[in-house]
């Protein structure tokens, strides 16, 4: 079949780019990743080869597409490391995303001849064709079905392509004049505008409520040199992703996010309208799927270190930190003073007790110096005195006086 036959060819291109980046980058390392084609663009795998000529020492195996084997079954099911798939597609645990590739165009193709207005009031339904299985085709049949009278579900998707027979053909890729392998004879592109006034303000406009990632787009007149597009085209986008098992080695994502980057320039000199999408300023949030870890080491190379993001406050917490510490030292030298200050009035006392010794009965003096050394030692228990060489001194004086009385 044709279109077999062109979705084939279709991801050769990008295939091959990624081969040469992902082989160019990881010299050094031993992995074979391997990379399940989507068919999305013709190809010409020996201009990009020629790009970089380098010793190989890592092996990268092309699997060979199937047709009941999506690129996302690929990966979940251990079939493949890498493929392509469309920034619309529902999140899939086990997925991790590379890079967006390009931005991905609505082609819809209606067979001439065919009048949709008459054909959603007949009996019979209009059969659409999706290729490559799109899951951003899919989503646009089915919100066109339900917010216009575009198909007013009186359709239906067809898993094979009949020229001359299937009413409408949809095709998702970047916007390519020279190359429209795509394009099949005896139809025209159609233009969103072509809808009813409520129907059209929906797809430029609100489309994107529903579905983020897809945006409303704009093919200017003649870029084709194909029926319908005589005027601008109005239709949709979506960012295709390169994406990887969450498992794939951290260290060959990263160095194929490298080799892709710094080699952008090559290959969109082979490929502009593939290759010149590529870039590192790419909103996040609006992912699928999560960054592989290998993906966000490279991207994030060039942004400060922990030390450096925090320094300020860094600096904040050791300030306070030393005056933490230098009120607590403070307030341990105020203790000790205190009790040393305590400890000395005692000493004053019994100094005063032996004074009075020449005038006052013994056995008097002995009792006010046996108080003295209860309150002591009550408040050593207290811990308001320390047991240190100053209450030892005092233990000494109050013996002495004891002895003399």
């Amino acid at each position: 079949m044709r279109s077999g036959a062109i979705a084939w060819r279709s991801g050769a291109l990008v295939l091959a780019a990624l081969t040469a980046a992902l082989l160019a980058g990881c010299k050094l390392a031993h992995w074979q990743l391997r990379i399940y084609p989507p068919a999305y663009h013709q190809v010409d795998v020996e201009q990009i080869n020629a790009i970089l000529q380098q010793d190989l020492s890592t092996s990268l195996l092309l699997v060979q597409p199937l047709q009941a084997l999506s690129p996302l079954e690929a990966l979940t099911t251990d079939q493949a490391d890498l493929t392509i798939v469309e920034n619309s597609t529902p999140y899939v645990p086990g997925v991790r995303t590379v890079l967006p590739l390009y931005r991905s165009v609505m082609h819809l193709l209606v067979r001439d001849g065919l009048d949709l207005a008459i054909e959603r009031q007949a009996t019979r339904p209009i059969t659409i064709y999706v290729l490559n299985d799109s899951n951003a085709g899919k989503t646009f049949v089915e919100l066109a079905s339900q917010r216009s009278d575009l198909l007013a579900e009186n359709y239906q998707l067809v898993s094979e392509f009949r020229p001359g027979e299937t009413d409408m053909f949809i095709y998702f890729g970047p916007v390519d004049p020279r190359y429209p392998g795509w394009y099949q004879r005896g139809y025209r592109l159609f233009s969103l505008d072509e809808v009813n006034h409520p129907g059209r303000e929906f797809f430029e406009e609100g489309i994107s409520y529903l579905v983020p990632q897809l945006q409303s787009i704009e093919i200017p007149a003649l870029t084709y040199d194909l029926p319908g597009n005589e005027r601008a085209l109005k239709t949709l986008a979506v960012d295709t992703l390169l994406v990887a098992r969450a498992d794939t080695p951290e260290m060959a994502i990263y160095r194929l996010t490298r080799t892709i980057l710094k080699e952008k320039p090559r290959f969109a000199a082979i490929a502009p309208n593939v290759f010149s999408w590529l870039t590192e300023n790419f909103d996040r949030e609006q992912l699928s799927f999560p960054l592989h870890d290998g993906a966000r080491r490279y991207i994030e190379r060039d942004e400060p270190g922990f030390l450096q993001r925090y320094a300020e406050t860094i600096n904040l917490l050791v300030y306070l930190g030393i005056l933490l510490a230098s009120g607590l030292f403070a307030l341990f030298r105020w203790r000790v003073q205190r009790k040393k200050d305590r400890i000395d009035t005692f000493y004053t006392r019994v100094l005063a007790i032996r004074e009075r010794a020449a005038t006052e009965p013994p056995g008097q003096l002995r009792e006010e110096l046996l108080a003295l050394e209860k309150e002591a030692f009550a408040l050593l228990l207290a811990e308001k005195l320390a047991a240190d060489e100053s209450f030892r001194i005092f233990t000494d004086l109050l013996a002495r006086a004891r002895a003399e009385l």
